[in-house]
């Protein structure tokens, strides 16, 4: 029996000074700041879509590539993916954190005739943004559109 006692006296002295323990934590003076988040849900102020540097970029590479050059059916599907792949690699040069880049170049005859094109996508307003733009010579009609989808 007087072990069992002694072992109920160890325990109370343990419960006595955990609570004084945690007395001590609950003060005002003592609290810890709050960590910055570790998730961004949205892009910071100088990291948004650049739509403008993008804009360039795809009006200098369009011409880069077509400028000179007559519409030709066996080489417009390379032309289109030369396109592509460069605008892609040039605007992640930019270095825009977090957003994911897909670019989607046209290229077809100018006959006279029209054309029509949709496109519709599911996305965040406020931080996903896309831009369009052409080139046009005698022969050849290029649009080029990339989007910018921030990964949460």
């Amino acid at each position: 029996m007087a072990d069992e006692e002694e072992v109920a006296d160890e325990g109370e002295n343990v419960e006595r000074v955990a609570s004084a323990q945690s007395d001590v934590g609950l003060s005002p003076t003592q609290e810890k700041p709050l960590a910055p988040p570790k998730y961004e849900v949205r892009p910071g102020l100088g990291e948004k879509f650049q739509a403008q540097n993008i804009r360039e970029i795809m009006l200098s590479t369009m011409q880069e590539q077509l400028v000179g050059r007559q519409y030709r059916a066996d080489q417009a599907p390379r032309w289109a993916k030369s396109i592509s792949n460069a605008v892609r690699q040039r605007v992640q040069d930019l270095d825009m954190k977090r957003y994911k880049i897909l670019v989607q170049t046209t290229i077809i005859e100018m006959k006279g005739a029209g054309i029509k094109s949709g496109q519709r996508c599911i996305w965040d307003p406020e931080t996903d943004e896309y831009v369009d733009d052409l080139y046009r010579n005698d022969t050849i009609f290029c649009y080029t559109i990339v989007y910018g989808i921030y990964m949460y």
